[in-house]
C-alpha cells in the first residue's frame, strides 16, 4: 500500500474564535479520536495537507500521522482519513477527522477502483458505464490495498459488471451490495439520420404568346399547303 503522512501539531482551546484564528494563520483544525483513546485536538499546515490531499484518490484512506508532541518526541499513530471538511464557496480545507486504528482490528476503509484492459464491446462502439469509482472494504490494518484492479477485458456490449464479480484477496471483504453494478458496456445510441427530400419543382411551360405577325404567317403556310395538294 502507498505510504501517505501527515504532520500535526497538538493545538489547545475548542470553539469558533480559536479555529478561525488557526484558519487566518494557515492552519487547518483536525481531530483525532479511536482505538478508546480520549479525542486529541491538533492542527495541520495547510499548504502541506492539501498537498497531500490532492494526490490521494479517496479520502476514507489509511495513513500514518506524525504528531509533534510539546515534549519535542514525534509520535507515530496508523489513522483513517474519516472526514473532510470543506467550505463550500471558497472550496478550502476546513477541517480533518482522523481515526485511530488498531493493528490487530478491522477497519472499514474505501478504496478506489483501477480499471485494466480493453473491453472488446467499446471496440464496436459500445460505451463504458462506470457506475462506481469506489469501493468499501473491511479488512485488517495491515492489509489494506491502496486501490482494487479490475479487469474488464471480457466485458462485451450488454455486459455488466456486479459488486459480487469483484475478485480479491481472502483477507479483504468488500462491504456493499453484491447487486449493484460497477461497470458496464452500454449498446451505441442510435443516430437518427434524416433523410433530405428533394422536391421536384414542377416546370410550369408559359403560354405562347401569338403576335397579329404569327396569324399571318400561319395562314400563309396553310394556304401554300393548300395549292400544293
Amino acid at each position: 500500500m502507498e505510504k501517505i503522512e501527515f504532520s500535526a501539531e497538538i493545538r489547545e482551546g475548542t470553539g469558533k474564535k480559536i479555529t478561525r484564528k488557526l484558519r487566518k494563520n494557515e492552519y487547518i483544525p483536525a481531530v483525532l479520536y479511536g482505538a478508546k483513546e480520549p479525542p486529541l485536538l491538533l492542527k495541520l499546515k495547510r499548504k502541506d495537507t492539501e498537498k497531500t490531499i490532492r494526490h490521494i484518490e479517496s479520502h476514507s484512506i489509511m495513513a500514518d500521522l506524525i504528531i509533534d508532541e510539546k515534549s519535542g518526541k514525534k509520535e507515530n499513530v496508523k489513522v483513517v482519513l474519516k472526514e473532510i471538511q470543506v467550505n463550500p464557496i471558497k472550496e478550502n480545507i476546513t477541517h480533518l477527522d482522523f481515526y485511530r486504528v488498531s493493528m490487530d482490528k478491522p477497519i472499514f476503509i474505501t478504496v478506489p477502483l483501477h480499471f485494466i484492459g480493453t473491453a472488446p464491446g467499446t471496440e464496436k462502439g459500445g460505451i463504458l458505464d462506470e457506475e462506481m469509482r469506489e469501493i468499501t472494504i473491511e479488512c485488517l490494518p495491515k492489509d489494506a490495498p491502496s486501490f482494487l484492479e479490475i479487469d474488464i477485458s471480457s466485458l462485451d456490449i450488454g455486459n455488466t459488471l456486479l459488486v459480487k464479480d469483484i475478485k480479491t484477496d481472502k483477507k479483504i471483504r468488500i462491504v456493499e451490495n453484491g447487486e449493484r453494478v460497477v461497470i458496464s458496456v452500454l449498446a451505441p445510441k442510435a443516430v437518427e439520420v434524416e433523410e433530405e427530400v428533394v422536391e421536384k419543382e414542377e416546370v410550369k411551360k408559359e403560354p405562347e404568346v401569338i403576335t397579329e405577325e404569327k396569324v399571318e404567317e400561319r395562314r400563309k403556310e396553310k394556304e401554300k399547303e393548300k395549292e400544293e395538294k
